[in-house]
């Protein structure tokens, strides 16, 4: 029996925005945006890279005291689709905020 992979499911009624965000900044598709929100979200907390992503969601519900994973999750998208969706003055100045907060090297 193969083990499955945990995969992050997005709230339905973020699914457009978040495509839309992935098309924009070519982040890829849909699972992709989610992937690199949580990834990068995730690591906001401190969560153990070396875990799996359902032990590192798991985790932060722990420690900051979600009522459980589908809050966290939500929250993380959430905050990504802000800093991608706000509008900067340029390109430099977005890419800028989005370094700060960590969702680009």
């Amino acid at each position: 029996m193969a083990l499955l992979k945990f995969k992050v499911k997005p709230p339905k009624e973020l699914h457009s925005r978040l495509k839309d965000v992935g098309k924009k900044h070519d982040l890829g598709d849909l699972d992709a945006v989610v992937n690199h929100f949580m990834t990068r979200g995730l690591k906001a907390y401190e969560a153990s890279e070396s875990d799996s992503l359902k032990k590192q969601i798991d985790f932060v519900v722990d420690e900051q005291g979600y009522s459980g994973r589908d809050e966290l999750v939500e929250h993380l998208l959430l905050r990504g689709l802000r800093a991608y969706e706000e509008e900067a003055d340029d390109p430099e100045a977005l890419a800028a905020r989005l370094r700060g907060l960590g969702y680009i090297d």
